[in-house]
Parts: structure tokens; sequence; C-alpha cells
């Protein structure tokens, strides 16, 4: 039974699988006992991005989906998210990642030889051997190997996933970076009210938020306020970024995306450098040209704070869950604390095309402490900032010395975040001051979307 109240990832099935799966999800947590009688309908994405509703059967508060070949007919990850309808209510539940793994082809006449042991366990040492470069050669023959032999698969299929799968997780990424650095300057700038004819101005752009479309002149972008506060952010972050809506969205010429800057949009607090940015609808900006020493523009008639664009080396975390008592004992983890934002890790950097990538965390540095308790951490992933899931569990960072020169790097192994998802931090110590903080760089490695889509 699937928990609709938790972010979960489910195996659906195999390529061209045929209602031979049937996944039962408790549906109680949206009905409640205030809907009796609503509607339910399950949406699936596709990996391919097609999005349709599926066929499903509802019993005493479960619903069943047993997935088609249709829905199987694309290897990858796709989501699922059950919608309950009740006159003009409309409720839905956290979206489920879903994935449909390879199979072997069908239409297959006659079986071909086996190969001897002795060829196998060949082709098993040449795998072994093979460089990370070559890692485009291992797929290509370990797929071949499945697919061309017979009776051995069932024997060897266990040991060339193993082996795939270990190197594949090893394999070395396009691209490493680390968050923050000092290439490119970091800005914020937290909105509590737009209105209409409010403007922000980045670098040489201005936009304006309108309640209705025009044509805006060169250098000028209108943006649609939208329903709330926070949709008008997310909305403003993407014209920022050049994302095409010609809804909302109305760009001027020498605009899409803005030449100077990149944004992005969070709710919870971050920092720049030991700047605490609190929690609220705020852009956090990362400047698009690297080394630049140009001051770069940053002005709003919005009600909203701003802090400039700057060069940070590091982000503070203050741990404010920290209470009176010998030995920590009321401490509790603090807020979470944006690490990456949503969709903000692409290929490339911010100053490259938006192409989004999967990543994991592979090293956090401890640069400063603030005392010496004893201090935890914790990672989480989320793609809309209403759920979180937890992917490491009080790692420990160390209880050294406050001394600015003394870097501590702790190892992390942590499962690959998915593109479109953002990296949150959580902290807590046996120390009693509320006002104690560390200050922390973190390293991340991008990977190919051959990779990034089929490994999580």
């Amino acid at each position: 039974m699937i928990d609709l109240t938790k972010a979960v990832t489910v195996f659906i099935g195999r390529r061209g699988e045929h209602y031979f799966r049937h996944l039962e999800f408790d549906v109680s947590s949206l009905l409640d006992d205030r809907y009796p009688g609503a509607a339910l309908n399950a949406i699936y994405k596709r990996p391919d991005g097609i999005a349709y509703p599926v066929i499903t059967t509802y019993a005493d508060g479960v619903l069943t989906w047993s997935p088609s070949a249709t829905d199987t007919l694309v290897v990858g990850v796709g989501q699922l998210e059950i919608r309950v309808t009740y006159g003009d209510v409309v409720g839905k539940s956290v979206r489920i990642l879903t994935i449909v793994e390879e199979a072997l082809a069908d239409g297959i006449v006659e079986p071909p030889e086996p190969p001897a042991q002795e060829w196998l366990n060949q082709v098993l040492s040449v795998l072994a051997e093979l460089d990370i470069d070559e890692i485009n050669s291992l797929l290509n023959l370990t797929y071949t190997l499945l697919n061309t032999t017979h009776d051995l698969v069932e024997d060897t299929r266990d040991n060339l996933y193993m082996r795939t799968g270990v190197l594949l997780n090893h394999s070395h990424p396009i691209e490493t970076a680390t968050a923050p650095d000092m290439i490119s300057r970091r800005a914020s700038i937290t909105f509590s009210g737009i209105t209409n004819g409010n403007n922000v101005v980045i670098g040489t752009v201005t936009y304006t938020f309108v309640t209705a479309l025009g044509s805006p002149a060169a250098n000028n972008v209108q943006v649609l306020i939208q329903g709330t506060l926070r949709n008008t952010v997310k909305k403003l972050a993407e014209a920022i970024r050049g994302i095409q809506d010609v809804a909302n969205i109305a760009y001027g010429a020498g605009t899409s995306p803005n030449p100077a800057s990149t944004a992005y949009w969070t709710s919870r607090t971050f920092s720049i450098g030991d700047i605490t940015i609190p929690s609220g609808e705020s852009l956090f900006l990362l400047e698009r040209t690297e080394n630049a020493t140009t001051p770069l523009t940053l002005t709003s008639t919005a009600t909203a704070t701003i802090n400039a664009f700057t060069r940070a080396s590091y982000l503070r975390y203050v741990l404010s869950g920290n209470a009176t008592g010998a030995g920590g004992i009321n401490s509790v983890r603090g807020p979470l604390h944006t690490l990456l934002p949503i969709g903000s890790v692409v290929i490339g950097g911010q100053g490259g095309l938006l192409y989004p990538t999967a990543y994991d965390c592979h090293l956090v540095t401890l640069c400063r402490q603030s005392d010496t308790s004893e201090k935890e951490l914790d990672l989480y992933i989320s793609n809309d900032e209403v759920n979180f899931t937890r992917i490491s569990r009080s790692t420990p960072i160390g209880a050294d010395s406050s001394n600015a020169g003394l870097h501590i790097h702790i190892q992390m192994r942590q499962s690959r975040v998915p593109s479109g998802y953002g990296l949150y931090i959580s902290m807590g110590s046996d120390g009693t001051s509320a006002s104690a903080f560390c200050d922390l760089k973190f390293t991340y490695h991008l990977y190919p979307v051959s990779l990034a889509t089929t490994n999580m």
C-alpha cells in the first residue's frame, strides 16, 4: 500500500508490460470525511513528458492503477499525481516519482546460441577494467550482451547489473562545482508586496508588474500579476531566466533571458556569506559573468528587501534551534535552509543554457564555526518547497576550534538528486547558544542526461 502523505518513488514495470502490476494507493488522506462521494482521478506524466489521465479503480479507500503498455512505453522517470474533485474543491496528492525499466525487445524469432563460459568470463574481466571515460563503451557492451544471449541471461544478469551500477554511480561527472563560490556574485530580493506598476531593475533590464500584458519596449519585460504573491515572484524568476510563457510574460528586445543575471525562487531561509535572508517570497540571484567587477544594478519599487550583488565564499547556518540546558538537552534541529534552489543546477553554469541536470552533494567543507559544540547536518530535497524528502540524516560535521583558516572536509555519500529539485540543509548541535553558527561550502557533481535519468 502506497502512502500518499509521503513523497515516494514507485517502480511501475518494465518497458512494454501491460496490466501486469497492480499499484494500490491509500487515498484516505485526500478524501477525508468532508468529501463523501468525491471523484478521484490520476494524472500520469511519462518520461517523455506526455501527460494524460490513467484508468484506475476505487474501493474502500484504496485507488488501484494497473499500468498499461502505453504507460510503460518509455523507459525512465515519470510522475503520477492523484486528484480529488468535490464540486469546486480540488485536492492533489504529492507528486509520486515513477520508474520504468528497460526490457528485452519483443519479436525474437530464434534465440542465438549462448556464448561459452570462457568468453563470458573475458567479457566480465573487460567490464571490470574499463576506464571511467569509456562509460559509453561499457553501456553498449552490457546491453549488447543482455540482448544477444538467451539461457545465460538468467545466470549473469545480476552480476552484470551490479557491475554496471557500481561503475555508473561512480563515473566521473561532466562537471564539479561548489556552492557558494567566488566566481560569480550573488544577490537577493525578498518581496512582501507587489502592485500594478511596480518594477524590478536588474542590470539594464526593467521588469514591470502589470494586470494586463502589452508590448514592452527594448530592455523591458512585463510580468502579469498572479493570484498570489508567491506565484507572482515565481513568474518573475521565470522572466529573468527567459522562460517562454506568452500568457504571463511579455519580452522586449534583448531581455530573454536577462543578459546579466539568472534567478530562482525560494521561500526558505538562505544566506549570502554571513548575511541571513529570512524565509519569505525571495529570489536567489546569480550573476552570469565570471570574475566581473563592474557594479550590477538591482533596485525595485515594490515592497521588498534587497541585498546587492556581492561575492560569497561560504554560506552561514545559524543554529537557532539551540536552547539553554546542559549538553543541549533542549536543542532541536534548526530551520530548513536553501543550499541550491529548485532547478538552479544546470549544465554549463549560470552563464550557459538552462539545461537542468541531476546532481549529488559530494563534499561538505566546514570553513568556520563560532563554538566547539558537536554538530550534525541533515540534507533534504524538494521540487516544490512544500514536500521535503530527507536523503541524509545526522551527518557529523565536527566540534573543532573556530579557527577561520582551519577547513574540515566531510565526505558525503548521497543519493542522486533529480533535475528540477532543490537541496536544503537543517542542522543541530549539543550547544546552548541559539546564535551559534557554522560557515559551510558544498561540492556537488553534475551528471549528463543519459545518467541523470536512470540513476537516482
